[in-house]
């Protein structure tokens, strides 16, 4: 029987979570109309096909870029769009202001350009991408299944219904080690062992050293920090001690000095990478037990959060910066850091502070729309087959490190710290294991859709849900995911109707817009807020998947890691993995891989062990290691040069794509304002591209709207082929794929009316679990 947090995927044996989270655009989508020009589309492409003369063109292009400078100068002057410069990047408002002050008909020279540039890249992000970023990205948790409409949808007032400021991690830390600082505080530092270190028998263990014997007194030492003590508690209680070989604290104190330097030991205030670091922070400083240096800290932790309410509070883009000045001042005078960081960095926070917000809206999805997900189940099928061949792909070649070293060491035993280093350069190598399973993976794929067969011509293809269905199974034949996370995807879908009471009546059409495959989006510390019962989450993730499986404590600089985006739905057994140097270790969840050891059992497979008697597959310990190369795996266009859109039962499975590189586009090599707008047209008339699109180029993490009518949007296009040029030569691949849903296909609405993009992810759950050995 499933779980109550699941319900059916109707007509398929898979479930979805009953919790499914709305991702919004905090602008409205009819914003982005303002920077499109259809009559100079028509009148470059009347010219570039000989129907009409360079001087209607020029007369054209004059006249939108006249409508270009009133349309950055109305926006540039809108409160709410400076407001959310304010909180993502401040440094923007400068040029925003400029343009406020230069007026809309300033003289169009290069500066001026690349101020109308930079408002159109924030302004398609703010109308028309659904990231969660503060109020101009609100998320909203629904509720999936039962019966009754399609969905009830009941818009409040505002826009959003909460909101909460959160201080960066990275600036907490600066606190924390800034207060560590201050006089009288040592004495009552937190100090621990490193997390990939394990002390046994009076042996520290390290990952990349040969075993070392401690004298006694060092040994009692970390035998002590091992407990999770403070400073001046671990000197006392080793003075106390005849047997530990310390007569005086200044002993001790220059021992804990020597051994912090060489990175043996953490001493300090120690928070995790996630959304509670403020309240670990000030547990931590409420521990100190002099009255005074712990009302002094406090005072100052209390300075800083009453700051961060006031940017909390501030009403209006220049209130915000005022606060934000003033939050900034006091920072630098506690740290002597800069107050910002990292410019340009995609997750990376750059401010003090982050803004998280819920919408003003109640949401619910009855069996209706579960109906029109049924078509998804050849590509859960398909993904279930990839994560099972790239499972056997990297456990192959897990085991073959593994065998090396045994053969070397002579020893069935051998130490998971030697076979986790040799194994980076078989997970993160040029060629990882799981690149030819995901070469096959999309060859097949291309195969059941019949690709090769296809009107070169055809813009669409349509598939029968039962048809596709059959030969998938037989393309892709799998019992079961290959580990244990694997037995969750994580779909983001669009339903594309043109009003909230088209979607009502059943009037639209979902489109798969992403499947994060082997994937709980869920699990991603920031959605937390804003959910009514973030308990039911953690029951639904235990529910899943096996209590006790292994999770990475990773560092600050891991990639893609911060508190925003930590995992948090961990169980009470769920193993902490210290492999490096990293801060927020839990003591009750830590395993420190020096303390494991890889060995073959009966079967032949290999299994880790730790001291204490638990035990794990070989694979699932990697496996945190390699999922991130199956996340986006799915993408079934592959590299044919065109793809039709791709339709199962009225579901789109695949947008219609192009794939070129930079090269063979010829933008990035075109100068001037005219020409290149030219170059545009006729590039997009030999593609035959609709006029909205998405751009990725392989340079970079995410796509960028186009509008190929627009003389900005083409600007921004060529500037952004020519970086990537820049970066890779001709050969860097560029995929375009059709701007759907559109923005008339938008059914979200505030309580005035006004239509928003937005995207409903979910998490499915496989009917079988993983079965590794």
């Amino acid at each position: 029987m499933p779980s109550e947090h699941l319900t059916p995927l109707a007509g398929t044996p898979w479930h979805v979570w009953r919790s499914a989270l709305l991702r919004s655009a905090g602008f409205p989508v009819a914003g982005m109309q303002r920077f499109a020009a259809p009559a100079l589309a028509a009148a470059a492409d009347s010219y570039l096909t000989g129907v009409s003369g360079a001087a209607a063109f020029e007369a054209a292009f004059d006249a939108a870029a006249a409508d270009l400078g009133r349309a950055v100068y109305d926006i540039a002057c809108d409160d709410t769009f400076r407001t959310a410069l304010a909180w993502q990047n401040p440094a923007v408002l400068l040029a925003v202001d400029a343009i406020r002050r230069d007026g809309p008909h300033a003289r169009r020279n290069l500066r001026r350009r690349h101020r109308e540039e930079v408002i159109a890249k924030y302004w398609q992000r703010y109308c028309l991408k659904n990231d969660t970023v503060g109020f101009f990205g609100p998320i909203c948790w629904a509720e999936l299944g039962g019966p009754g409409p399609v969905a009830t949808v009941r818009p409040g007032a505002a826009l959003t219904r909460t909101r909460r400021v959160f201080l960066e991690r990275w600036a907490l830390d600066a606190l924390g080690e800034a207060f560590a600082r201050g006089e009288g505080v040592r004495d009552w530092l937190p100090v621990r062992l490193a997390p990939q270190l394990t002390l046994r028998d009076g042996v520290l263990l390290h990952p990349h050293r040969a075993p070392q014997a401690l004298p006694a007194a060092a040994a009692a030492l970390l035998a002590g920090a091992q407990r999770r003590s403070r400073v001046a508690d671990l000197a006392s209680a080793l003075v106390a001690d005849p047997a530990s070989g310390f007569r005086r604290a200044a002993d001790v104190y220059a021992q804990l000095d020597e051994l912090a330097e060489r990175g043996v030991l953490r001493i300090g205030f120690d928070l995790p990478i996630d959304l509670t670091a403020e309240d670990v922070l000030r547990d931590q400083l409420a521990a100190i037990g002099d009255d005074l240096v712990r009302e002094r800290v406090l005072g100052e932790l209390a300075t800083i959060g009453a700051l961060r309410d006031a940017v909390a509070a501030a009403d209006g883009p220049d209130a915000l910066a005022a606060a934000m000045s003033a939050l900034e001042r006091k920072f630098v005078e506690l740290t002597g850091q800069a107050a910002r960081q990292h410019p340009g960095e995609v997750y990376a926070g750059r401010t003090l502070c982050h803004l998280e917000t819920v919408r003003d809206l109640d949401v619910s999805f009855g069996d209706t729309l579960l109906e029109r997900l049924a078509p998804l189940e050849p590509l859960l099928v398909s993904v279930r087959w990839l994560t099972a061949a790239i499972g056997d792909a990297y456990a192959e070649a897990l085991a073959a490190v593994y065998r090396d070293l045994s053969a070397d060491s002579a020893s069935a035993d051998v130490p998971l710290p030697d076979l986790w280093f040799l194994a980076q350069a078989v997970v993160f190598g040029a060629i990882p294991p799981g690149a030819a399973v995901t070469a096959d993976f999309l060859a097949r794929w291309a195969k059941v859709l019949g690709l090769a067969d296809a009107d070169a011509d055809a813009r669409e293809l349509r598939f029968g849900a039962a048809e596709l269905t059959e030969r998938v199974a037989a393309a892709f034949p799998a019992t079961a995911p290959g580990w244990a996370a694997a037995r969750i995807h994580s779909p983001d879908l669009h339903l594309c109707a043109p009003d909230a009471a088209a979607l009502l009546r059943g009037d639209f059409t979902v489109v798969l817009g992403e499947l994060h495959v082997a994937l709980a989006a869920f699990d991603t510390h920031f959605f937390a807020y804003g959910h009514p019962d973030p308990q039911r989450l953690r029951d639904g993730m235990r529910a899943d998947l096996p209590e006790g499986r292994v999770r990475l404590l990773a560092p600050v600089d891991w990639p893609r890691h911060t508190a925003r985006i930590a995992e948090w739905l961990h169980g009470p057994a769920d193993a902490q993995l210290g492999f490096v140097s990293a801060p927020g270790a839990d003591p009750d969840r830590l395993v420190p891989i020096t303390g494991l050891t890889v060995r073959p059992e009966a079967d032949g497979s290999l299994r880790v062990h730790a001291g204490d008697g638990r035990q794990w597959p070989l694979l699932e310990v990697f496996a945190p290691l390699f999922d991130y190369q199956v996340l986006d795996t799915w993408k079934l266009a592959g590299n044919a040069g065109h793809t039709p859109r791709i339709v199962v039962d009225g579901l789109v499975l695949v947008r219609e794509t192009w794939r070129t590189t930079v090269g063979d586009t010829g933008l990035h090599r075109v100068k001037g304002e005219r020409e290149r707008y030219l170059a545009v047209r006729r590039w997009r008339l030999a593609l035959g591209l609709p006029e909205q699109i998405f751009v990725r180029v392989d340079t970079e993490l995410k796509p960028s709207f186009v509008d190929l009518t627009s003389g900005v949007y083409t600007r921004l296009l060529c500037t952004l082929l020519r970086g990537a040029h820049e970066k890779g030569g001709d050969g860097v691949g560029l995929t375009i794929t059709e701007l759907l849903p559109g923005p008339g296909d938008a059914w979200l609405t505030d309580a005035a009316g006004q239509a928003y993009a937005s995207e409903l992810r979910l998490q499915i759950v496989d009917p079988a679990a993983a079965q590794v050995r």
